[in-house]
């Protein structure tokens, strides 16, 4: 026992360095550790409602836990944003439509973009609603008239998007002409579906 409090006594301050090294060394490697948690794909900023995902949208974030469905930056790219996306919102199966969206609706499913001008029309719709688009005559020279009946929402524009909200329905291809037509002398609004 002696012998222990000598050399202690005698090489006090190299055992005090090498204590004081050892605690720096410590720290160092706890700064340089990864955060407990699970890495997660999330966007790297807001992104609109149709927006094709590129490389250049993703980052990885350390979340405490991932949520279901979560995709891979492989699954996430080439897809198209469901609805409008917060920088820093995990990518799901649900915030992106799948390649094959339109193959649940049958042969002659189509994704079509009508412009709604009025924003306050669009308020409480949200993707997967079935709604009815209305053609009005801005001159008020005819009546409204229902053009599409009871189509799926599949994309909405962004609340900050206030210029041409372009909604994302799926029709048929007649039904995206008639829409077509109809907008040339026409305003869309649109109602829930009964």
């Amino acid at each position: 026992m002696d012998s222990i409090r000598r050399f202690v006594f005698l090489h006090h301050r190299l055992i005090a360095a090498i204590c004081a090294g050892l605690a720096v060394l410590a720290g160092l490697s706890a700064v340089r550790q990864d955060p407990d948690g699970v890495h997660v794909v999330v966007a790297r900023h807001d992104l609109v409602s149709g927006h094709v995902v590129e490389k250049s949208d993703l980052r990885v974030a350390t979340l405490t836990s991932a949520p279901d469905h979560a995709l891979t930056s492989t699954s996430a790219i080439g897809r198209r944003v469901a609805g409008p996306m917060r920088a820093g919102e995990p990518f799901t199966d649900y915030r992106v439509l799948r390649p094959d969206a339109l193959d649940a609706y049958g042969e002659g499913a189509v994704l079509t973009s009508v412009s709604i001008p009025d924003s306050d029309a669009l308020t409480g719709v949200q993707v997967g609603d079935r709604i009815d688009v209305i053609a009005v005559d801005p001159n008020g020279e005819s009546k409204a008239e229902v053009v599409a009946r009871g189509v799926e929402v599949v994309t909405i524009p962004s609340v900050d998007e206030r210029d041409a909200l372009a909604l994302g329905i799926v029709t048929t291809e007649k039904v995206a002409l008639d829409l077509a037509s109809a907008g040339l002398e026409s305003r869309f609004t649109v109602m829930q579906s009964s």
